[in-house]
């Protein structure tokens, strides 16, 4: 990241040693993103950073407030906005801790109402875009997503030693960790998995799992960002639109489906941290509202 006219707050540590003492502190999918959401607040104002870190509380506050009342009315998603404050209280909470400042930031998120639509677009929708999409590294991270409900960062940081054939068991690493998880899989994904190591440029157990096939960054890790555009495209060729969320969306409203109702089992399937948030999404899965609606409805 390139922070412009970032000055030293002491004689031999600036305010870049500190962004990246503070993004060395993360995950690798977690730094690309609170990379690019500091380079968000740079391009709003080149002196944020510098402002909210040294400057008194007050001060800090006003530039913070007068960022989140600009990304509301860019309209941006609430999820997106959050995670852009997350980040700056973060930046200043550990410069705090190494005594470059006194103050917190106390600007709080944007309400929004999470977890509106858990449908996703549904499985006949998925399996027209495993079925729509020829390229073995792009079928095989929609199998993975949808049949074990990944998120994107998880599949993404995953490296060819973290498939076992031999125990049918993948490893990732879950939101929120620092160490991996075993997982066991179904044969159709390590099918899937088997058919993309097979065409991989680099199959060796420490390369990632899933890479760039682009000339300019061939064989580099797959970003998120690039895993939601093959999954968007893959939709597209199947009449559809899908994000890969939707498609974790999806494999979670199918488990609770198949399992009638079981949400501690599909708690565990999901790895969710609260089973209120399976509550959710067995409520839209059964529309609750709307049966309720149709029994006691007049006129």
């Amino acid at each position: 990241m390139k922070l412009t006219n970032m000055r030293q707050v002491t004689s031999n540590y600036s305010q870049n040693d500190l962004v990246n003492d503070w993004l060395g502190q993360k995950k690798p999918e977690t730094v690309r993103a609170y990379r690019q959401d500091l380079e968000s607040l740079t391009e709003w104002a080149p002196d944020a950073v510098e402002t909210i870190v040294t400057a008194d509380s007050g001060t800090a506050n006003r530039v913070v407030a007068r960022y989140k009342s600009h990304m509301v009315s860019m309209k941006l998603a609430p999820a997106t906005i959050n995670r852009r404050l997350a980040a700056i209280r973060s930046l200043v909470s550990l410069a705090k801790l190494f005594g470059l400042c006194q103050h917190d930031i106390s600007i709080g998120n944007v309400r929004s109402q999470a977890y509106r639509d858990t449908r996703g677009p549904g499985r006949d929708a998925v399996v027209r875009m495993v079925e729509a999409t020829s390229h073995p590294r792009d079928r095989a991270l929609l199998v993975l997503l949808y049949n074990n409900a990944l998120r994107r960062g998880e599949a993404v940081a995953m490296n060819i030693g973290d498939v076992d054939f031999d125990r049918q068991t993948i490893a990732i690493t879950g939101k929120g960790r620092r160490e991996s998880e075993q997982l066991t899989v179904s044969s159709q994904t390590l099918h899937a998995l088997l058919g993309w190591i097979r065409r991989h440029p680099n199959p060796v157990l420490g390369a990632p799992l899933f890479v760039s096939l682009d000339n300019r960054s061939r064989g580099k890790r797959l970003t998120g960002r690039s895993a939601a555009r093959i999954v968007r495209s893959a939709a597209k060729k199947a009449g559809t639109s899908a994000t890969p969320h939707g498609l974790r969306h999806t494999a979670i409203t199918e488990a609770l489906e198949a399992t009638d109702g079981d949400v501690r089992a599909v708690r565990k399937y999901s790895r969710h941290a609260k089973l209120d948030t399976l509550l959710i999404y067995d409520d839209s899965r059964q529309d609750m509202h709307g049966e309720i609606a149709k029994t006691i409805s007049i006129g």
